[in-house]
C-alpha cells in the first residue's frame, strides 16, 4: 500500500503545472481635467483590487479575488488572455474590512495588445497601474466639491468651522482646509453644511469624501424628513476616530439614506465630541458628495 502511495504521489508531481503569476503594486488615479484642474479633487486611497481574467476559448470570466495592493498572486492559467480586468478597491470607512469596488473609478481593461500573456512559472508584473473617474454622465452628479481654495466667494459649511485660506503647510493639498476649534470646557461642538443637497433616484449610490485630520472623534449625521411634509430628523452615519496625519475616507450614505426612505433632499451635520476634556482641533480638506448608479 506505501508503495501505491508513494508511485501517486510521484505521477502527481510529474503532471504538475506550476502556477503563472500576476504581481501589481498599486492603483494611482489620474486627474481628469474635464471635471476639475483643483487637485484636491483627486485625493484617494485606493487599497485594494478585484481581478477577474477572460482566456480563450473560454465561456465564462475567471473571477481570481479581492486583494489588497501590493500583491503577487497565483493565476492557474498559462497562455495569452484575452483580457485582465482590474477593479480599484477602497476601504470604506466605518465597516471593518469592506472593501467594495469603488464604482466611481473606471475598472482597468488590459487586452492581448497590453501583454497579458502569463507563463507557467514566470510573473506578469505590472507595476503601479492607474484608474480615472469614469467619465460623464456615469459619474453623473457631483452633489458637492469643497477644496478650501480661493477664489471663493465663502466655504460650503456653517461657522464655527473656520476657512483657513492661506497655509499650505497646514493643508493637505493647496494652502486652504477648514479648522474646527474646540476649547477644554467644550463637550462638543457642531458645524452643519449650508447646501441641501439634492438625489432624486433612490437607486443611486452616494459617498462622501473628504480628507481628515483630527484630534477628536467626528460624528457624520444625515438630517431629512421621512415622508414629504413631515419634520426633519436626524440620524448617525459614522463616528470618525482621532487620525493624527491626513486621511482619504470613502464614507457611504446609502444606509442611512435607506432609513429615511430615500428622501429627495437632505443636509449633513458634524460634531465634534471632547470626551477627554482636553479639546483640539478638527481639520478637513477637499470634501465631495457624489453620486452614480453604476454597480459592479
Amino acid at each position: 500500500m506505501l508503495a501505491l502511495l508513494v508511485l501517486a504521489s510521484c505521477s502527481k508531481d510529474t503532471d504538475f503545472v506550476a502556477p503563472a503569476f500576476l504581481h501589481l503594486d498599486g492603483i494611482a488615479l489620474k486627474a481628469t481635467p474635464s471635471i476639475t484642474t483643483n487637485e484636491g479633487f483627486f485625493t484617494h486611497d485606493i487599497v485594494a483590487a478585484y481581478v477577474v481574467a477572460h482566456y480563450p476559448g473560454r465561456s465564462s470570466v475567471d473571477t481570481i479575488g479581492l486583494f489588497r495592493t501590493p500583491f503577487t498572486i497565483p493565476v492557474l492559467y498559462s497562455g495569452k488572455a484575452d483580457y485582465i480586468d482590474i477593479f480599484p478597491a477602497v476601504e470604506q470607512s466605518g465597516i471593518s474590512g469592506a472593501m467594495p469596488y469603488y464604482t466611481f473609478y473606471s475598472p482597468i481593461h488590459l487586452t492581448a495588445a497590453d501583454s497579458t500573456t502569463l507563463r507557467s512559472g514566470d510573473t506578469l508584473n505590472l507595476g503601479i497601474d492607474s484608474t480615472a473617474y469614469r467619465p460623464h454622465p456615469q459619474v453623473d452628479s457631483i452633489q458637492l466639491f469643497e477644496s478650501f481654495e480661493r477664489p471663493r466667494a465663502h466655504i460650503s459649511f456653517k461657522e464655527p468651522l473656520e476657512w483657513v485660506d492661506n497655509d499650505p503647510t497646514g493643508a493637505c493639498t493647496g494652502s486652504g482646509y477648514g479648522r474646527l476649534t474646540v476649547a477644554p470646557s467644550e463637550s462638543y461642538v457642531t458645524f452643519d453644511l449650508r447646501d441641501t443637497l439634492v438625489v432624486l433616484d433612490p437607486g443611486k449610490v452616494v459617498y462622501l469624501e473628504l480628507d481628515i485630520k483630527t484630534d477628536l472623534p467626528l460624528s457624520i449625521y444625515m438630517r431629512a424628513s421621512r415622508q414629504q411634509g413631515a419634520a426633519s430628523e436626524r440620524l448617525s452615519v459614522m463616528t470618525i476616530n482621532p487620525i493624527q496625519h491626513w486621511q482619504h475616507l470613502y464614507i457611504n450614505l446609502g444606509r442611512t439614506w435607506a432609513y429615511f426612505n430615500h428622501p429627495h433632499t437632505f443636509t449633513l451635520s458634524f460634531s465634534a465630541v471632547n470626551e477627554d476634556g482636553v479639546g483640539g482641533t478638527v481639520n478637513i480638506d477637499n470634501a465631495k458628495l457624489l453620486t452614480t448608479s453604476i454597480s459592479l
